[in-house]
C-alpha cells in the first residue's frame, strides 16, 4: 500500500542551465534526503560526472537516473503544477512577483492527493528569467535577511524540500484533489476568450491571466473547484 510519504516520488525536480557540478551533487543529496527521485538537468552549463557523483554522497543512483535534457518546455508539459524559484523579492509586487513560503508550498501540497509536481531551480549567478517564471503555477521566495538574501541553490532546495517533507509527513486531516494542467489551461483559456469579448487590449489579457495563474497555483483549489469556475465562467 502506497503511503503518503511514498507519494514524494510525483515531485520532480528541474535544474535550469546549472553552472557547477559539485551544485548538481548537492541537490540529488538533498532529494533524497526528503523523498525526491526524479531530477531533471535542462541545458547544462557544467559537466554531469564525476564531481557531480562525488558530491552526491548516497544519492548516486538518483543522479545517475538523471533525464539531461535542452526542452524545458517538454519537461513543463508533462507536470500538472509548475514550481518556480526566486531568491529577488522585488517591493513592486505585480502578478509576476506573487510568492509564497516554502512552508505555505508544503501545506498545499500536503492537502491534496498529490498530482504531478516539477520544482524548478534557477541558475546560480541569475535564477529563473521573467519569461521562466510565467511559465510557473505559483513561485516560491524563502524569507531571508535582506541585506543578502539569495541563498545557494542547494541549500535553497534543502529547505523546499524538508518543507514539503515535514507537510506532508505530519498532515492527517482531509484531501483533495490536485487540478489537472488541462483544466486550469481550459478555465485559462476560457477567462482570456472573455476578457477578448470585452475589448480589454493584449497586454492588460496577459496581465489578467497571470494574476489568475499565481492565485490559482498559491490557493488550495481541488479539481471539482476548477471545473465548478469553468462553468460558471462559460455562463
Amino acid at each position: 500500500m502506497m503511503t503518503e510519504l511514498d507519494k514524494l516520488a510525483n515531485i520532480a525536480v528541474g535544474m535550469v542551465e546549472p553552472l557547477y557540478e559539485i551544485n548538481i551533487g548537492y541537490v540529488a543529496r538533498a532529494m533524497k534526503n526528503f523523498g525526491l527521485k526524479k531530477l531533471y538537468i535542462i541545458s547544462p552549463r557544467c559537466d554531469v560526472g564525476a564531481v557531480a557523483l562525488k558530491y552526491s554522497a548516497h544519492a548516486q543512483d538518483l543522479l545517475l537516473g538523471t533525464f539531461i535534457t535542452k526542452d524545458l518546455l517538454q519537461v513543463i508539459n508533462r507536470y500538472d503544477l509548475i514550481v518556480g524559484t526566486t531568491g529577488k523579492v522585488s517591493m513592486k509586487r505585480g502578478p509576476l512577483r506573487r510568492f509564497i513560503t516554502p512552508e505555505e508550498l508544503g501545506d498545499k501540497l500536503a492537502t491534496c492527493h498529490l498530482g504531478k509536481v516539477l520544482i524548478l531551480l534557477g541558475r546560480e549567478d541569475i535564477g529563473l528569467k521573467n519569461e521562466e517564471l510565467k511559465l510557473c503555477d505559483v513561485v516560491v521566495s524563502i524569507p531571508a535577511n535582506p541585506e543578502y538574501p539569495i541563498m545557494n541553490v542547494s541549500h535553497a532546495a534543502a529547505i523546499i524540500f524538508y518543507e514539503i517533507y515535514k507537510k506532508i509527513s505530519n498532515y492527517k486531516g482531509p484531501k483533495r484533489d490536485m487540478p489537472k494542467r488541462e483544466e486550469i489551461e481550459v478555465l485559462l483559456k476560457y477567462v482570456r476568450d472573455t476578457l477578448r469579448k470585452k475589448g480589454k487590449n493584449k497586454d492588460k489579457i496577459k496581465r489578467a491571466v497571470l494574476a489568475l495563474k499565481r492565485i490559482l497555483g498559491s490557493c488550495k483549489l481541488s479539481s471539482s473547484d476548477v471545473r465548478l469556475l469553468i462553468e460558471i465562467i462559460k455562463k
